[in-house]
């Protein structure tokens, strides 16, 4: 796979607030059941127009596309959602300053080549976006919970449902945040699919494609919004939790 650089003169035209990704919480912190919402949709979007993570009660996975966010829920539902909150999400303003195209069997053999492709900008976060027809693509979400709130592994484990699509039309959007990230979200790739006809969607599990192109957009700064209450106050966020989140994810 060969990466499509955009000249140096179009990045320099990016202005700082549009350079930047914006997380709500750490994913960390959601990893130990908090899933109080923080963030409204209205925040979010003043932050992005792109961009993943989920809904207070951990109610769903969100995929934020092209300025609208959508939900899509525990029992494989998608809709739109204006009045929400979120305990967790990445977004940015997306523009592409590379492509890739890309062939894959599996999650692991797209990550492999997308990791290839930004070898040289490795310690950059990045987004994604491929709108492709996927041969398949393997989703999972899970339904709104109630407090007491289990550890988010323990969660998935006992709730998430999982479908498999074939030949399906739709939109990738993922993140990549490199290792030294660890601490404040997932180091490597982290993606969620909806479909175009917006009636399928979650987070990605598996998938396997075919000569799609993938549209890469580089952040030069990452922002954080923690939340401030008692319970993420003291939250013992010292301990190694690389893997509880790979059981998260899924896919690694």
């Amino acid at each position: 796979m060969n990466a499509v650089p955009i000249p140096q003169c179009m990045m320099d035209l990016v202005s700082a607030d549009d350079d930047r990704m914006y997380q709500v919480s750490l994913l960390q912190a959601l990893a130990t059941g908090d899933y109080h919402g923080l963030a409204s949709m209205d925040e979010l979007k003043e932050h992005g127009d792109t961009g993943i993570g989920t809904f207070d009660r951990l109610d769903g996975e969100m995929i934020m596309l092209d300025g609208s966010v959508f939900k899509a829920s525990g029992d494989g539902s998608v809709q739109e959602v204006r009045e929400d909150t979120s305990p967790f999400a990445c977004v940015g303003r997306f523009r592409c300053d590379s492509s890739v195209r890309i062939s894959a069997d599996s999650f692991a053999d797209m990550t492999a080549g997308l990791d290839r492709s930004i070898h040289d900008r490795r310690n950059m976060v990045h987004m994604l976006r491929i709108d492709a027809v996927f041969d398949s693509v393997e989703i999972r979400s899970v339904p709104g919970q109630s407090e007491p709130y289990k550890p988010l592994a323990k969660t998935l484990a006992e709730q998430q449902r999982v479908w498999t699509h074939r030949d399906i039309c739709g939109t990738a959007i993922g993140i990549y945040c490199p290792s030294y990230l660890r601490t404040v979200n997932n180091s490597g790739w982290h993606l969620h699919f909806i479909s175009d006809d917006r009636h399928i969607g979650g987070h990605i599990l598996d998938l396997s494609l075919s000569d799609a192109e993938c549209r890469l957009c580089r952040f030069r700064g990452l922002e954080i919004r923690l939340p401030d209450n008692d319970r993420f106050s003291s939250l013992d966020l010292s301990d190694d939790m690389r893997d509880d989140i790979r059981k998260i994810e899924g896919n690694q």
